[in-house]
């Protein structure tokens, strides 16, 4: 089932939409069952959506009201970027680092590669450093 760009973009938007409001049933059912993700902060990379599932809930668990705000969107053929900004108030252990109530806002880009209607495959990198300068758990870097 071939889809249009126009469609790919809004299922992208969904998924955000659905993340966000910590609908793991609804994520879930927007990827494949063999979903790929790339990421740097994963140790390899992740097949099927249950391992994505697990880091967001534990991402949700830390940050209760974290949200991700999509900035540009673009979409060719079958592949959907964005580039945004995901903020956040720590409240749980993250990274084992206990709640320090402070907010975050951290960058971050993702691609990904639509097939049939479901996301089959994500490349996507955010700026964890910087949310652990901002949680003041790692001082900036001297420049």
């Amino acid at each position: 089932m071939a889809t249009t760009v126009q469609e790919n973009k809004e299922l992208v938007r969904r998924f955000i939409s659905e993340a966000n409001a910590q609908n793991y049933d609804q994520v879930r059912a927007l990827f494949t069952a063999d979903y790929t993700r790339h990421d740097p902060d994963a140790d390899v990379a992740e097949q099927g959506p249950e391992p994505f599932i697990t880091a967001l809930q534990r991402l949700h668990e830390a940050f209760p009201d974290s949200e991700v705000l999509i900035g540009e969107l673009i979409a060719e053929d079958d592949l959907v970027a964005f580039e945004g900004t995901m903020t956040g108030t720590h409240e749980g252990v993250f990274r084992g680092v206990d709640p320090t109530d402070e907010r975050m806002e951290i960058p971050g880009t993702a691609m990904h590669r639509i097939r049939d209607g479901k996301i089959a495959e994500t490349w996507a990198t955010w700026n964890f450093l910087a949310a652990l300068q901002q949680l003041d758990v790692i001082d900036e870097p001297i420049a």
